[in-house]
Formats: structure tokens, sequence, C-alpha cells
């Protein structure tokens, strides 16, 4: 079963990490409901499709809400486990992955485990699906193909430091940028590196891809474009005096490039030359990835703030104080944010319609 164009299938909203919604988003929202659970909380992102909000927590069950109350629809509690990262959903599957390392596949309709695939090694990123193969990296620097209908591992590519970043894919190659101080680009059938390019410093940030070239920056503070099929640097800068690093993912279109740094700055580039277009201060450090919808750009923080600020001019239209703390990032579609904060409380945000008195 394909995705509708409206879902967010995957942690960045694409198999290319754009962080782009493929619909727009009011900046006058309101909470449309919330679900708080009694003991755990929220750091992975959700994953909306055909009306279905899916995300786990850190105690280790899984959840399905319904997109339009948040009734809850089935949970899967698994032993000994944790969820840090978002899932991932194809052909009427969801593809997750513990922080042990343990990749399970559930049947949307009821949560049924229909495999289980126990990696070698801690995983703290989200799987990526494409091509018939579940895509995953782990901590001890090796990135996994597994078969989306068994689970059978496919093959296995291995640097010698760790991967934190979610596989993205462009033109047949996984593209990957490592704690080795590398980018790498790995060939999606056989999982033989076909090319690498040296980089200033490590970095966990998930490369984003549009039209031909990827973005991303490293723990030095130093922001790449990339060219993808001939892995030479476009070009670089640096946001900031002091090197803050860059571990979030940047949201990316053709407008402009969106993403935070670890000074509680948020930055905006031209995607042609990387020449600064605005910045916005957040008073606070951000480990999510921003979200664009539209003419805005949402921006979680950890101190439970987020943001909904104009994508070409940088300036603030909205925020709503969650309280907690947001480590996950927004998942937007069918004209909702979904977003949940450490607390345990699950937001949806939306548009509230007007009672017929106007009020």
């Amino acid at each position: 079963m394909p995705t509708a164009s409206a879902d967010w299938p995957l942690v960045r909203g694409d198999a290319f990490a754009s962080g782009v919604a493929k619909s727009g988003l009011s900046a006058e929202l309101g909470v449309l409901w919330k679900v708080t659970l009694e003991k755990s909380g929220f750091e992975a992102t959700a994953i909306i499709v055909d009306g279905t909000v899916y995300v786990g927590d850190f105690d280790g069950t899984f959840y399905a809400f319904a997109l339009n109350d948040g009734k809850l629809l089935w949970k899967k509690t698994f032993a000994e486990s944790g969820f840090t990262e978002a899932a991932a959903f194809s052909e009427g599957r969801i593809f997750v992955t513990d922080f042990n390392g343990i990749v399970r596949c559930l049947d949307r309709k009821d949560g049924e485990v229909l495999w289980s695939h126990e990696a070698a090694s801690e995983s703290y990123a989200a799987p990526n699906v494409h091509d018939g193969k579940v895509l995953l990296t782990l901590e001890a620097g090796e990135l996994l193909a597994l078969d989306t209908k068994t689970g059978d591992q496919q093959w296995r590519y291995r640097i010698e430091a760790p991967l934190r970043c979610w596989p993205t894919v462009v033109e047949g190659r996984v593209l990957l940028a490592g704690c080795d101080q590398r980018f790498h680009a790995i060939d999606i059938a056989t999982g033989t590196e076909t090319a690498g390019l040296d980089i200033d410093a490590q970095t966990g940030a998930t490369p984003a891809a549009m039209d031909g070239k990827v973005f991303f920056g490293t723990e030095q503070g130093t922001f790449y474009s990339i060219t993808a099929k001939t892995m030479q640097v476009h070009w670089q800068t640096s946001n900031s005096k002091h090197g803050q690093p860059i571990r979030a993912s940047a949201a990316v279109d053709r407008r402009c490039i969106i993403f935070p740094n670890h000074g509680k700055l948020v930055t905006a580039l031209d995607p042609t030359d990387g020449s600064p277009l605005w910045t916005f201060s957040v008073r606070s450090h951000v480990e999510s990835s921003p979200v664009i919808a539209g003419d805005l750009v949402f921006l979680p923080t950890k101190r439970g703030r987020l943001y909904a600020v104009d994508v070409i001019s940088g300036e603030e239209h909205w925020q709503y104080q969650a309280g907690g703390t947001f480590l996950a990032s927004p998942a937007i579609a069918q004209g909702k944010l979904v977003i949940g904060n450490e607390d345990g409380t699950l937001y949806c945000f939306g548009k509230k319609e007007r009672a017929a008195d106007g009020r």
C-alpha cells in the first residue's frame, strides 16, 4: 500500500530527509488533542500514515493513535526495550528499532510482530525504507540492509567509528555522514562504497538532499553543501565564530536551508551559495530538527517551546509553551502537527474551527 502524498511516513518526511511537509500549516494553531502517559515519555518522532499516528515511548511501548481525535487504536509493549527514534512505514508495515538494536516489523492494523532482527549493536537512528530494504545505522559503525518482507540481512557496510545519522537515499545510493570525519556514498543494491569525502569533523547529523545537492553540519560548526553525483563540495560555511556544533538535521527547500546549532541560534542559508538569509534566537538548546510546512518552519526546543517562524523573513508568527523537553521533531500531515515531549505528552496541533457564532 503506497502512502498518500500528504502523509509523513519517515522521520524526516521522505527518503531524502528533506524535513518538508507536503502541505502547508496554519499559523493560527491550537491544541486539538493531547495524550499523556502515566509513567513514560516520548523522545521519538512520530510518523503519520492514512490518518494514524505511530510512535514509541522510551519504556518500550509502541502506539497507534487516531490523528483526528487521539483515540488509542492499539499498543504493543516489548520487554527490556525503548524507542528513541521514529519508525518507518512502507507497504502496510511499520518498521521500528529499539535502542538495543532490535528491528521489528509490525502490521499496521494491530501491531502484530511479523518479523524481528537483532543487530549486533545499539541503535539511536531511525530507519529508512527504499527499494525493498530497511536501512539502519548502528552505534558500532554499521549500516544494515534488511529485506522488508523477511527481515533477512541483504548486506552490511562498516566504518571504524559510530554512525548516528539516519540513512538518506539519493539516486540509488545511501548517503551517510559519520563520526570518522568522512561523508560516504554506498550502493544500495550491493552495500559497497562508491565514493567518499573527508570533512572537517565528526557528525551525527543526517544529510538532507535536494536537487542533486546534500546538506549537513558537523560538530565543528561547519555546514556543507555537497554535489551528490560527484561527491565534491559545492560550498561550505561556518555558522558561528565559536564553531557551535550542528547536531540537528536541516530542513531544505529551494528558498532556504534551515538548521539550529547548539548555541541556541537557528540559521537560514541560501541553498545556491550558502550566504546567510536570517537568524532566529530560540533562547534554548535545540536537539530537534526543524520542519518546513508552506511558508512556515516549526522549531521545537529543549525547554518545551514550539515556534512557527516565517521561512523567508525569519519573523516569529506563533509560539506555544508546552513545558517539559522536546527532543522529538515535528511530524506534519493533513493540516496537523504531532510532537511528543519527554514528560510523556503527545500533542496534536491544528487550526481550530470557529463556532457558528464566531467564537
